[in-house]
């Protein structure tokens, strides 16, 4: 019994809330044991970052938005391209107007050829409007998250053994509580590694490009004076069409005005006939 007191004690001091976990070890406990506290893992120091076994993690993203003389062929070499590079296009989105159209495609490609597809993208473009890359040193929040999840492991590995010698309802329900909060935070932290390990592996590139579209009248593609000469007399047609609307949208003005006149032009014959 004094094993199970003092294994509890120990668990009681790794925990986030010692005021809570107090309540765990019972009041005849007669045995002190010195141990650090381990509320809070130990953070990633230098010496770590200089150790052999720890290789430089970066997260590297960028783009280029560019100017394409034949969208739908430059659209189909990018996507043909892709698996020569073991790159995957992650989502992808097309935009038209009456001006241009273009695609905008988020490509997920490994971080060692990541230079090679922008330089192979870059290639097709007739001009390149915006081209940018930055790299970001996650070396120490990946091996922080790594170490912290270690502990985490560790702290679930001594609640079940711990809970494996408990014989009471109300530690047994203790230990499982703490072991469900420990478990939680694991899994979120597993989470976030994860998720950063996918950025190490695969960099992330924004490819936007564009076709600029050549000047339309109505649906038939048409370039030169005379389409200039035409649209102008339409704009101009258009123009009167609205004037003359607003002019016949104001027609009680008009009835108003009348009335007005006559009632006038009533009283200045009426006053004139006046001897």
């Amino acid at each position: 019994m004094k094993l199970f007191f003092a294994m509890a004690f120990i668990v009681a001091a790794c925990s986030n809330n010692p005021s809570e976990n107090t309540d765990f070890v019972s009041s005849d406990f007669e045995e002190t044991i010195a141990i650090p506290n381990t509320r809070q893992e130990a953070p990633l120091t230098d010496s770590k970052l200089l150790s052999p076994d720890i290789s430089q993690k970066l997260v590297r993203s960028g783009g280029i938005n560019f100017q394409s003389e034949d969208l739908e062929k430059d659209y189909q070499q990018i996507k043909g391209m892709l698996g020569g590079f073991n790159a995957y296009m992650e989502n992808e989105s097309q935009n038209n107007d009456q001006f241009r159209k273009g695609y905008n495609l988020q490509i997920r490609v490994p971080s060692d050829s990541y230079d090679s597809l922008l330089n192979v993208i870059s290639n097709l473009a007739f001009k390149i409007d915006n081209k940018y890359s930055s790299t970001d040193d996650v070396t120490e929040r990946y091996y922080d998250l790594q170490s912290r999840i270690q502990n985490k492991k560790e702290l679930e590995k001594r609640y079940r053994e711990i809970l494996s010698k408990a014989n009471e309802v109300k530690d047994i329900l203790e230990i499982e509580r703490n072991l469900n909060e420990v478990r939680s935070d694991i899994e979120m932290m597993e989470g976030q590694f994860n998720y950063l390990s996918k950025q190490i592996k695969f960099s992330s590139l924004q490819v936007q490009f564009y076709e600029e579209l050549p000047y339309e009248l109505n649906s038939p593609k048409k370039k030169g004076f005379w389409v200039r000469i035409f649209n102008a007399l339409d704009n101009g047609w258009q123009v009167f069409l609205t004037v003359f609307v607003g002019l016949v949208t104001l027609w009680p003005f008009y009835i108003a005005g009348a009335l007005v006149f006559v009632l006038v032009m009533y009283l200045r014959r009426k006053n004139k006939n006046q001897p």
